[in-house]
């Protein structure tokens, strides 16, 4: 019967399937019904941290910190990962590692062990020759107690090695050894140098070029050159960061040429180290030179193109030199360029911008945009650093006021003035000029006082006088209201000089005011009492009152200075010149002079022009004496060598020519107004200085060739001098290189512009406060002795104070 049994089959297969499925569900219930019972954490929690390794005196909880694990937080294998990165970068440690100590039902217990790294106790440092011991120390700057990791000592050994790379040795080794001492953990630094050799420039080598030859090619170069063998002054030592500074210096020399494509399109240097030489070869290309076919001006809406064309200074039709472009264009050292025009008259923001178009191969065209900007004044003028010298001495010495429109020439004019002062360090006379807003600018003066007065007691040797002293003081910044302070900028001076056996005796007090009422006006005073007894003898006691302006026409560099002095001579010797017995003279005496120096003791730039005249009063029946003298000295300083932006070596040119005459035939001249010259000057009253003779030695000649004493009518002296500068800061230090020739005659008819004594010599200078100018000069004349005809004069050793 199918129809009645197919139902009750049906309902068993339903429930056969029901009890599948309610124990598929119970099987996998389990497991998460077990896990929801245990409620147990997944990672283990820190129950405590230690510290191993660490050296006595070494904080544990400071190690547990660095580390950023606690007690009490779950740890991730991450964590332990970043606790060790942790320590590592402290670069305290050469070694870390955490390690699971234990694990209890309170947790896991963590151990750091780490392993210091080792501190420094000393440095030794063996083998260093060309480079100081105390250069190294500066450049290590390592102390006790620094850590000292093989990464520091790698960073010590090329900070050595870049000493000796600047002293040309580029092949010194330098070597580090850490040894242990009796404190734990703490070494001593040996530093081994072997410093290799110094190369020289051996060859330099030229390809590619046309125009030019290697040796000028190679005459750019500065610092890189070879040396021959009789250039004893020179150095050839090679070094590569100053080689590297020279190949700049040859663009810039091609570009002053013209040739404006040239460059250098390959450089090599091969280095020979047995013979401790280098050769340099360069290939060049040199290009065309490039003429300057237009130059206009677009922009400018104060000043018209005719007015700033000529100040470029450049033709149309010229080679074009980048050097003198640029100068012209922007700064020049007369502040003649065309920006000086804008800067000069408060737009101190001005651009010049020129743009440069190849019109043909050979030629281009120049358009200069002007960038005129604001108009800026002066708000205030800054004064600091002057612990002695007061404000109004400084701001004296000023071209610029506050209210006036900013003025560059006028800045660098109020600079050059302040160091002509010789009261502030000239290096550190460097002006700021901070804008305020877009049209009032503050000038901040920050000066460096330095001592200028001197103080000199000394005994010595003259030939002319035998044993020599001398005791005196000068007050450079004195205040005659403030004695003991200072700082007004006046000068007070005293002076004793004497000779053995009274051969000479000379007393002088002096004092000026250099501003008179708060005008450019000096007043001053001399007393003096002179006594002198070598080759005459002659007394001269008087007293002088000087007055002096400074002038603004033709510029403000001029001034004269006047002087009325009357004095009391006694002779007791016939000369040639004078007589024996009482003279009195009424002295009136001129000088225009000219001093462009930007410095007392070291001028780097300027010159100085001196016209001086004197005359006596005797023919207007004003004591005893009529003569007239007149004098002319020219010196002119030009700079040779910036180095750190300081001019360091210049060549000094000098002369002085004189010459004294009676108005009447039979007119009496006081000995001390002749011309005496020889040695280093300080051999007597009023000498001329010729180095590589004897002191006070030169003596006139007759036209018959009879020889007078000492002193003649007419002088003439010639000087050229090689100048280096040591140091500037804090005082000047210099070397010097010269040649002179200079002689006396007795009148105009008897002297011979070709009979001077010449000399070369060397010689050095140095500032001592408050002692004053030192130094010595190694002279060598050339010629006869003037005391001793016939023997030539050959080496000379001259003492030289305050020149």
């Amino acid at each position: 019967m199918p129809s009645s049994s197919r139902p009750g089959s049906e309902a068993e297969l339903l429930g056969r399937m029901l009890c599948v499925l309610t124990a598929v569900l119970l099987i996998c219930a389990a497991p998460l019904a077990h896990g929801q019972g245990a409620a147990q954490p997944r990672y283990p929690i820190i129950a405590g941290i230690s510290v191993d390794g660490l050296v006595s005196g070494a904080d544990m909880q400071t190690v547990i910190s660095y580390s950023g694990l606690r007690v009490g937080q779950e740890v991730r294998p991450d964590d332990l990962m970043t606790a060790v990165k942790n320590l590592w970068n402290r670069r305290t440690f050469k070694d870390v590692k955490i390690e699971r100590e234990r694990e209890t039902a309170l947790g896991v217990f963590l151990v750091i062990r780490v392993s210091p790294m080792p501190r420094l106790r000393t440095v030794t440092v063996t083998g260093n020759d060309e480079v100081s011991i105390e250069d190294i120390n500066k450049a290590i700057d390592r102390r006790n107690g620094d850590i000292i990791s093989p990464y520091d000592e790698y960073l010590l050994r090329e900070a050595v090695r870049k000493l000796y790379v600047k002293e040309g040795l580029l092949f010194a080794r330098i070597e580090t050894k850490l040894v242990a001492t009796d404190s734990l953990n703490f070494y001593d630094l040996e530093l081994l140098i072997k410093e290799g050799v110094e190369f020289k420039v051996r060859s330099i080598v030229v390809d590619g070029n046309e125009r030019y030859t290697d040796a000028e090619i190679a005459s750019a170069f500065s610092e890189t050159k070879t040396k021959s063998w009789y250039e004893f002054w020179a150095s050839a030592a090679f070094d590569q960061s100053k080689y590297d500074e020279d190949k700049l210096k040859l663009a810039s020399w091609f570009r002053e040429r013209g040739l404006m494509d040239a460059e250098i399109l390959d450089d090599t240097v091969i280095y020979d180290e047995a013979n401790e030489a280098v050769d340099i070869r360069l290939t060049i290309k040199e290009g065309k030179p490039v003429y300057i076919r237009s130059v206009k001006f677009t922009g400018n809406t104060i000043y018209p193109e005719a007015l700033m064309l000529p100040r470029l200074r450049v033709e149309t039709g010229e080679v074009y030199n980048e050097t003198k472009f640029f100068q012209n264009l922007q700064v020049n050292e007369d502040q003649s360029d065309v920006t000086s025009l804008y800067a000069d008259n408060g737009y101190l923001a001005c651009r010049m911008e020129p743009e440069f178009t190849r019109a043909t191969d050979d030629s281009i065209d120049i358009i200069i945009r002007v960038v005129e900007g604001e108009q800026y004044t002066i708000r205030r003028i800054e004064i600091s650093g002057n612990t002695k010298t007061r404000d109004k001495v400084i701001q004296r010495e000023l071209y610029l006021r506050p209210g006036d429109y900013f003025n560059r020439s006028a800045l660098i004019r109020s600079v050059r003035g302040l160091g002509v002062l010789n009261f502030f360090n000239p290096e550190a006379l460097k002006p700021n000029v901070q804008p305020v807003d877009k049209t009032k600018v503050d000038v901040v003066l920050k000066v460096e006082e330095r001592s200028t007065d001197t103080f000199n007691a000394s005994v010595g040797f003259a030939g002319a006088f035998g044993l020599t002293g001398s005791i005196g003081i000068t007050l450079n910044n004195f205040d005659i209201s403030e004695p003991f302070s200072g700082g007004a900028g006046q000068v007070l001076g005293f002076q004793w000089d004497f000779g053995q056996a009274s051969r000479l005796q000379t007393f002088q007090l002096s004092f000026t005011e250099p501003w008179l009422f708060g005008q450019p006006t000096s007043i001053g005073f001399n007393l003096f009492d002179t006594q002198q007894n070598f080759n005459f003898a002659m007394r001269r006691t008087g007293g002088q009152i000087n007055l002096g302006r400074r002038f603004r026409w033709p510029d403000d560099y001029f001034r004269g200075d006047w002087s009325v002095a009357f004095e009391r001579i006694v002779s007791n010797t016939n000369t040639f010149f004078s007589r024996e017995g009482t003279q009195t003279a009424l002295t009136l005496s001129q000088t225009i002079s000219r001093v462009s120096f930007d410095n007392i003791i070291f001028p780097t730039a300027g010159s100085r022009f001196l016209l001086s005249t004197r005359a006596t009063a005797g023919a207007l029946g004003i004591g005893s004496t009529d003569f007239g003298k007149v004098g002319i000295t020219f010196d002119i300083v030009n700079p040779l060598l910036t180095i750190g932006g300081n001019t360091r070596m210049v060549l000094f040119l000098g002369s002085e020519l004189g010459y004294v005459d009676g108005f009447r035939a039979d007119t009496t001249i006081p000995p001390g107004e002749l011309y005496y010259m020889g040695g280093n000057g300080l051999g007597g009253f009023a000498v001329t200085p010729l180095r590589g003779y004897r002191d006070n030695s030169f003596a006139p000649v007759t036209a018959d060739g009879r020889r007078l004493p000492p002193g003649g009518r007419l002088q003439a002296r010639f000087v050229t001098e090689l100048r280096f500068a040591l140091t500037l800061n804090p005082f000047p230090i210099y070397l010097l290189s010269f040649a002179e020739a200079g002689n006396v005659w007795s009148s105009l008819r008897t002297a011979d512009p070709f009979g001077l004594k010449r000399s070369v010599g060397f010689g050095l200078r140095m500032l001592l406060q408050p002692i004053g100018l030192l130094g010595f000069d190694i002279g060598y004349g050339f010629d006869d002795d003037p005391a001793t005809p016939g023997t030539r004069s050959g080496w000379q050793f001259h003492f030289q104070f305050g020149r």
